[in-house]
């Protein structure tokens, strides 16, 4: 046999050599199933530390997550379910935003006791099982998100911004709250942030006063029932209206976005008082700040009374992010059962772990709490948001027609383009015909 020159067969060894070992890692790659993500929450660092957890757990799956804050979120969701090109599984709130897409998602009835077995409901406090499928066709049992995390609304205030600002304590009336905002905006902050071109945040701050105006009846609308023009609500829309004639929100509050501007200010020191939630607390893995990190220099409160005939709103809340599987899953059973792996591990597993040690939420699945001991300073704000959540309302609206238009109308009541009753009127106009 004819003998190659050496360094042609050296380089034929390293080309056969380097095909060789490159062939298994190929095929290693092309074996891995890619389950495609979107969201706005978690926050991008939390949500890759989870996807990081998961394909830890499932060599196999790859994720290819995506998050986007909250308006861009939805902007980008809806051009993507117009173009049907929706990713595999999607971050949604209850009700309204479920119910956009309901269409387009899979019935998780049937996969759920595939993941959690028969009996998969008893994991899930029944309020948030209900909460999942608010809004859901008469009839329609399915459920087309499952909570990953609860939450609890409230107003969360600065508490060095207080004090520079002579404030002793919280406000606990309508009258306080008015006033500590001039005292705050006269130190120099923002009084109370809101974010009003951010949609859920003014349906929230309105939902967190009717609560204590007229209970019965938020929950009654939460339904779909047309009782906007009841006098308690129409109440709640007057005091909505007050945060801007008395000037407790800041300047060209409607056209701000509560994130990140309204979030990052608060974390600057900059905002006297914004509408969160418990989800605030994430900022404790975030943050550097020793107040912050502790929550040491942050406190909580409810809405105040705004009549002498009410009191401090309840607690409202329930699910804070679900995620729903989208029929894109369906595209081959590969991606459709690594699809439900992920579903799972984001709900119950090492996805959710991950989240709250971070402190992302609170948890939804019974059983799952963080692993590391609270600072002393955080342990009983999240011991009392716990409690809160056992007995905290609703705080969604159920059908997506209803909900624009009471975003549209709060935002013109604020704007004082409508009175508080003509805006409601038209709320009730709207909720009459969906009723239809």
């Amino acid at each position: 046999m004819k003998k190659l020159p050496r360094p042609l067969a050296r380089a034929l060894l390293a080309a056969t050599t380097a095909l060789g070992l490159s062939m298994p890692l190929a095929a290693a790659h092309a074996a891995k199933t890619v389950v495609t993500l979107w969201s706005w929450s978690p926050v991008q660092s939390t949500t890759q530390a989870m996807v990081a957890a998961i394909e830890k757990a499932h060599p196999d799956i790859e994720v290819r997550a995506t998050i986007q804050p909250h308006n861009p979120y939805f902007t980008a969701l809806k051009a993507a379910a117009a173009s049907g090109t929706l990713p595999d599984i999607i971050g949604l709130p209850p009700g309204a935003f479920t119910q956009e897409y309901r269409p387009n998602l899979m019935d998780l009835s049937s996969v759920a006791p595939a993941l959690w077995g028969k009996d998969w409901q008893k994991n899930f406090a029944p309020a948030l099982l209900t909460q999942a499928r608010l809004g859901n066709p008469k009839g329609d049992q399915g459920f087309y998100m499952l909570p990953q995390e609860a939450e609890v609304l409230n107003i969360w205030y600065n508490r060095a911004a207080f004090a520079k600002a002579k404030i002793a304590a919280p406000p606990k009336t309508m009258a306080e709250l008015v006033a500590d905002a001039a005292k705050l905006r006269a130190a120099g902050f923002i009084p109370f942030y809101q974010g009003g071109g951010t949609e859920l945040f003014d349906a929230w701050v309105y939902m967190q006063i009717a609560a204590q105006t007229d209970l019965k009846g938020l929950l009654a609308a939460q339904e779909g029932q047309p009782v906007w023009t009841q006098p308690g609500m129409v109440a709640a829309a007057a005091a909505w209206q007050r945060l801007f004639t008395a000037k407790v929100v800041q300047d060209g509050a409607l056209s701000a976005l509560q994130y990140p501007t309204g979030a990052n200010l608060f974390a600057a020191g900059r905002v006297g008082m914004i509408s969160l939630g418990s989800w605030w607390l994430q900022q404790t893995a975030l943050s550097d700040n020793p107040a912050l990190k502790t929550m040491s220099g942050y406190g909580k409160f409810f809405f105040p009374a705004v009549s002498a005939h009410s009191h401090v709103s309840p607690p409202i809340g329930g699910i804070d992010i679900g995620w729903g599987i989208t029929k894109t899953a369906q595209s081959s059973p590969a991606v459709t059962k690594a699809a439900q792996i992920v579903l799972k591990e984001l709900i119950s597993g090492v996805g959710e772990q991950v989240a709250l040690d971070q402190l992302n939420d609170l948890p939804a699945f019974h059983g799952m709490k963080p692993s590391h001991t609270l600072d002393p300073h955080l342990a009983p704000i999240y011991d009392s948001y716990i409690a809160e959540l056992q007995t905290a309302h609703p705080h969604a609206i159920g059908n997506p027609v209803i909900f624009d238009a009471l975003v549209a109308n709060l935002q013109a009541i604020a704007a004082g383009q409508k009175t508080p009753a003509a805006g409601m009127a038209a709320v009730q106009a709207v909720a009459q015909k969906q009723a239809h």
